[in-house]
């Protein structure tokens, strides 16, 4: 007689499937970020490559390269990926010491934040988000008490973000520094951390990044610039004064896709960083409301997803769920806030929507982490569902 693992290893992705409405929000973002690239980067690849539709093209590419590889991580138990998450870890921190060796890592504008992998170049960080997730997660799962009744079991993993923050730091890269902090405190804070734990440590964090941040001229000006750009509106304020004209011109319904102006040379990084500014001004006001509750549907369907895995004992799977969704939530609106004026600049691109190799890549890849969390929720509801016994009908 077959086992109960026999059986669920029998029920296929064809029989049970994912969650349906989270497919549905990754795939019209992936969609929406095509259409987007191909519209903000025209002008930008003629100019520096010849090829208007270069970027584009080097978009598809590295989706296709991410669906490829999203395929294979699919079928890696969330078993395996708990053992897996400390060697991808450290793999991770390594690469980014590597970053930092000259002939090893790639500058561009005055940042060591790529790897020379010959035919690419690949941003190291975009795949420490998801491996210190991954190893976060596993952490928690296996130091719930430390972590509840002790400051030392909050402290340890912080410690080792603080590391990699300093190797951030050193590239420079401030705002994916504060981005894994902020991605650690909010993993251990749901892991059931006291209060008082995350408060303390979380006080000297702030402080500790607020006098990092306030040691470079650069970094003050972007802190203090974004609160009145117009005070230098062609100097330290170009680029987001630039933006707010591109998100004013779109008003209510947009000027449609492919008419922006401001990505004709006037807004710096149209593609990467500042594509929502571009996005605005193409889709206006009801095209921004689109967005918006796209994202906001991949995040409360990967919350669900990650609250059904709690329920089936998967807590593994759950807070990994968590810290993929935590994670592009933050980023999403950080990335927003910045092109909106909000928030100071800080380097960080639009999930699914920004030009970029390594970015989009990563993203896929997390979404399949999320994707193989769904399946086995739904391969275990599926089986419970074919092996309870029914009731039998009672005749009056």
């Amino acid at each position: 007689m077959a086992t109960k693992k026999q059986k669920l290893k029998e029920l296929s992705w064809q029989t049970v499937g994912v969650d349906g409405w989270l497919a549905f929000a990754f795939v019209c973002l992936l969609v929406v970020g095509t259409v987007m690239v191909a519209s903000s980067s025209v002008a930008v690849a003629e100019k520096n490559t010849g090829d208007a539709f270069y970027y584009l093209k080097r978009h598809i590419l590295f989706i296709g390269v991410g669906l490829m590889l999203s395929y294979m991580v699919m079928h890696i138990p969330s078993q395996w990926m708990d053992r897996l998450s400390r060697p991808m870890l450290i793999l991770a921190v390594v690469a980014l010491i590597l970053v930092l060796v000259p002939g090893i890592g790639v500058t561009v504008n005055g940042a060591q934040r790529w790897l020379n992998l010959g035919v690419s170049r690949f941003q190291v960080v975009e795949a420490v988000k998801l491996a210190l997730i991954a190893a976060l997660a596993s952490y928690v799962v296996h130091h719930f008490k430390s972590i509840q009744q002790s400051m030392l079991g909050v402290l340890k993993p912080l410690l080792g973000v603080a590391f990699m923050a300093f190797l951030l730091l050193l590239q420079p890269d401030f705002g994916s520094a504060a981005l894994l902090l902020i991605i650690t405190f909010v993993m251990i804070y749901i892991a059931g951390a006291r209060y008082r734990d995350v408060g303390v440590l979380g006080l000297l964090a702030s402080t500790g990044m607020a006098v990092i941040a306030w040691a470079e001229p650069y970094r003050v000006k972007r802190l203090t610039n974004f609160q009145d750009p117009w005070q230098d509106p062609f100097g330290d304020g170009f680029q987001l004064v630039q933006a707010l004209i591109a998100v004013g011109r779109g008003e209510f319904g947009g000027v449609g896709i492919g008419a922006s102006i401001q990505k004709l040379f006037y807004l710096p990084e149209a593609h990467t960083d500042f594509i929502f500014a571009v996005y605005a001004e193409e889709m206006g006001f009801v095209g921004v409301l689109l967005l918006v509750c796209l994202f906001l549907l991949l995040v409360f369907r990967m919350f669900k997803v990650s609250k059904e895995a709690f329920e089936n004992g998967n807590d593994f799977g759950g807070f990994l769920c968590t810290g993929v969704a935590v994670w592009i939530a933050l980023q999403a609106v950080l990335s927003m806030g910045v092109n909106l004026g909000i928030l100071p600049t800080k380097g960080l691109t639009l999930p699914f929507i920004s030009s970029g190799g390594s970015a989009i890549m990563m993203n896929i890849i997390a979404m399949a982490v999320v994707f193989r969390v769904s399946f086995e929720n739904k391969r275990m509801h599926f089986h419970s569902n074919a092996t309870s016994p029914q009731k039998s009908e009672v005749k009056a």
